[in-house]
């Protein structure tokens, strides 16, 4: 198994936010497996960690992964919270429960391989079981780039490519040496699918910001042996991993 396998698959990204959830409570005396909005921070942050270093060893991304996250997380909770309410009679109240709804990230890294690009690309969906035959698009975070999809507060997500949906920038945020915009949708649309759902990603013009390829094959050229550590020699490798997070 690959590195990659073993770095996204459920054993391991379960096993790390258990650690990672004793290490703050070690630290902190806060419990954050249950808390929602510490949980979200971890799926968000998690597909990222894997272009932030380069290596092959499973050991290195995962400390990597600790001391990243765990120092947003830490700043999270040492910053101070003032709660300032308003007395006021409830005996009257009836409280309302709001509806659950069900929170699903989709992640562009995994995007079929005859997708275009990461502007243009195709999700598979049917293994989603708990998935129903629609969803609503809730917010999108993009990795900065030089090019016109950021040069307006405004972008439209195209799914299936007939439904053109609003979204405006929420806030920005930076790990290590990269620049994160996140947009929220300004609709209530619903998109319906079968399999798979087709999502390009364009600026305030309606215009795709990119139609070049952005997946490269790999050609390996040889083995060789160096002070007893095996490495493999490739020709240059260039794959764009585009973090692409739609909640719903």
């Amino acid at each position: 198994m690959s590195t990659y396998d073993m770095y996204f698959s459920k054993q391991n990204k379960n096993y790390m936010f258990q650690t990672l959830s004793t290490l703050i409570l070690q630290e902190t005396g806060y419990d954050i497996k249950n808390d929602q909005s510490y949980i979200e921070i971890y799926r968000l942050n998690y597909p990222g960690i894997f272009d932030t270093i380069d290596t092959d060893e499973l050991s290195v991304l995962n400390k990597h992964l600790i001391n990243t996250i765990g120092e947003i997380i830490l700043q999270n909770i040492s910053e101070p919270k003032t709660i300032h309410q308003k007395p006021e009679d409830n005996s009257d109240k009836i409280l309302k429960i709001p509806e659950k709804k069900s929170i699903k990230n989709i992640y562009s890294i995994q995007r079929e391989k005859e997708s275009k690009n990461r502007f243009n690309f195709k999700i598979q969906l049917k293994d989603c079981k708990d998935l129903p035959e629609s969803f609503q698009p809730k917010d999108i975070t993009l990795l900065k780039e030089q090019n016109s999809l950021f040069s307006n507060d405004t972008i439209f997500l195209r799914f299936n490519d007939k439904d053109n949906i609003a979204f405006h920038l929420k806030n920005k945020y930076t790990l290590g040496e990269d620049e994160y915009y996140t947009y929220e949708c300004l609709t209530e649309d619903s998109i319906e699918y079968k399999d798979r759902v087709t999502i390009e990603i364009l600026n305030y013009l309606l215009m795709c910001p990119s139609n070049k390829k952005d997946i490269f094959k790999v050609k390996q050229i040889k083995n060789i042996t160096y002070e007893n550590d095996k490495y493999t020699c490739l020709e240059i490798k260039i794959i764009i991993i585009y973090v692409f997070i739609i909640g719903f």
